[in-house]
């Protein structure tokens, strides 16, 4: 693909609005959840499908993305994903019952599932090596905005207005998506006459299905013969995958950029950084609504701030990545989350709510340094003709241990609730407070797996200037 310096920052933002939209469509329905079972007339197994769905569809469809950009060209793939996206936008207002909007949350799920890794790939493509550390901080706020902005919009559209709009708000943006595309995007050779790797399609589709199903359900089965049987069926497919595609240029998922020690390594480091990201996002609001007795609105109200501090980061987590290396930067976010999260260690009914807020701000700060280290470190370190599928393959095992993991915590709290037999609303909190006690440990000790990760394989001051 052809490396365009002269509009390279329209090119950035068009790759960052790509994912922007991609995240927006991952939970634009998640607060809206509550009225659609009311609008519908239906239960909470039904209406799960909605988030699940689209969770389930993404994490089938991400595996193939780089073999989709390699055959019909990434710019090609990307416009066609925007498309669709476009047109379920549109066509998903005229749901007249429940498991016709499920059906199009499903087909959102492989249509804007695509977004991200597409966009990803591309950054490292097209945009010069010197400009990618402050274009993976733009994409990166992208990404962030993304996850913060449905929350907000779907609470003031469910209230003020109908669901409908949530879909018909991402039409104009879709649109604007589009036509950046098309006139920005450089257009990339297409590898036309790569023929489909039917076996590995089948075993990496059925495995990412059977693993995001059996890792989402986790906290309904527990660890019964049930989740054991579903999870060894997902893994001997990858198994069987890994096998069958191991040193084949053309396969579904090229795995050739695991012969990479300092992808391998980011790529570990991504994964505790998600698992200490992940689980402290699934508990907080936990915390503060069973454990400190507080409204859903008071809830919502302390976590914003939080959502902006990783906003405000950015800028200088750029900046420290391109002068000082990726080890400084690694070693600072983890420093900086560690300062946010030991105030979680020991917890209180009478804890301070300034202190709540001030602890996730400094937390959500060092988490920005944090994902645009793993962000870059990991797409930096391969070959830019194998970003496709170093993109498609960090984007899947994110979304695998982002399932595990929330379901994982949640497991946790459902066991020590049975355990402790708690009845009343004093013992329900004080298991909620131990509770958080015992995630923000596990989230500390993931983090500080990171160090000595980073200090043997990524790149300090002087690799980066070389």
């Amino acid at each position: 693909m052809t490396k365009i310096k002269d509009n390279s920052m329209a090119i950035i933002l068009t790759l960052a609005l790509a994912t922007l939209i991609g995240c927006m469509n991952m939970s634009i329905f998640n607060v809206a959840l509550p009225a659609l079972m009311e609008y519908f007339n239906t239960d909470v197994t039904t209406i799960q499908w909605l988030a699940s769905g689209f969770t389930l569809a993404a994490g089938i469809i991400t595996p193939a993305v780089g073999f989709l950009g390699d055959k019909f060209s990434y710019k090609r793939t990307l416009i066609i994903a925007t498309i669709l996206v476009l047109i379920l936008s549109i066509v998903g207002v005229f749901s007249w019952c429940i498991e016709v909007l499920i059906v199009v949350r499903v087909l959102f799920g492989f249509a804007a599932g695509m977004l991200m890794p597409l966009s990803m790939a591309m950054l490292y493509q097209i945009v010069p090596r010197q400009q990618q550390a402050k274009a993976a901080g733009i994409w990166g706020t992208a990404n962030v905005v993304g996850g913060a902005i449905p929350s907000v919009l779907a609470g003031v559209v469910i209230t003020y207005a109908s669901w409908h709009v949530l879909l018909l708000v991402m039409a104009p943006l879709t649109l604007l998506l589009l036509f950046c595309c098309i006139k920005f995007l450089p257009a990339d050779e297409a590898r036309g006459n790569m023929k489909l790797d039917s076996i590995g399609f089948v075993l990496t589709t059925v495995g990412s299905f059977v693993l995001l199903f059996s890792f989402s359900n986790l906290a309904n089965w527990g660890i019964t013969a049930k989740f054991i049987v579903a999870t060894m069926i997902g893994l001997a497919c990858m198994a069987m995958y890994i096998k069958n595609s191991w040193g084949k240029n053309d396969a579904m998922l090229n795995l050739s950029v695991l012969k990479y020690p300092r992808y391998v390594a980011a790529l570990l480091a991504d994964c505790m950084n998600i698992i200490g990201m992940y689980m402290i996002t699934f508990v907080m609001p936990l915390f503060l609504q069973s454990g400190l007795g507080l409204s859903a609105a008071v809830t919502g109200a302390i976590m914003l701030p939080a959502s902006f501090m990783v906003l405000l980061s950015m800028p200088l987590a750029t900046k420290l990545l391109t002068t000082q290396g990726e080890k400084t930067l690694a070693i600072t976010g983890i420093a900086i989350l560690l300062l946010g999260s030991s105030v979680f260690l020991r917890v209180s009914p009478n804890m301070s709510i300034i202190l709540v807020i001030v602890a996730m701000c400094v937390r959500s700060f060092g988490m920005g340094f944090l994902n645009l280290m793993s962000t870059n470190t990991c797409m930096a370190a391969v070959p830019a003709e194998l970003s496709g599928h170093a993109s498609a393959l960090t984007n899947w095992v994110r979304q695998m241990v982002s399932a595990l993991i929330v379901s994982v915590a949640s497991t946790i709290i459902s066991i020590r609730l049975a355990m402790s037999g708690a009845q009343t609303v004093d013992e329900i909190s004080e298991v909620y407070l131990s509770s958080t006690e015992i995630l923000f440990t596990i989230s500390c000790i993931s983090l500080l797996i990171i160090i000595p990760v980073a200090l043997k394989f990524f790149r300090g001051k002087k690799e980066m200037n070389n």
